[in-house]
């Protein structure tokens, strides 16, 4: 067993936030189901993206991400109801 001294640290876990690589955080695609509306939420906060916070549909949602090189999850969180006939 090896060990790396840089990790040791009895009086808490490593930082796994930190990354060797720096990439940004990703984006997660949310769709709000009662607005039609697509967002991309990063760390827990709404992210503007060309001075926009939310894009009628996925597909222009990702090209902005694309353009600003947001990283995005590949799956999208749908909110609201199931049903959307009962709106």
């Amino acid at each position: 067993m090896m060990f790396d001294e840089k990790h040791y640290d009895d009086s808490r876990p490593p930082d796994r936030n930190r990354s060797s690589t720096h990439s940004p955080p990703m984006g997660r695609i949310i769709e709000m189901a009662f607005s039609g509306l697509w967002v991309i939420k990063r760390q827990g906060v709404l992210t503007e993206v060309g001075g926009r916070l939310y894009w009628p549909d996925r597909q222009s949602l990702e090209r902005a991400a694309a353009q600003a090189g947001i990283p995005l999850s590949d799956v999208a969180v749908h909110t609201g109801r199931l049903d959307a006939d009962s709106r």
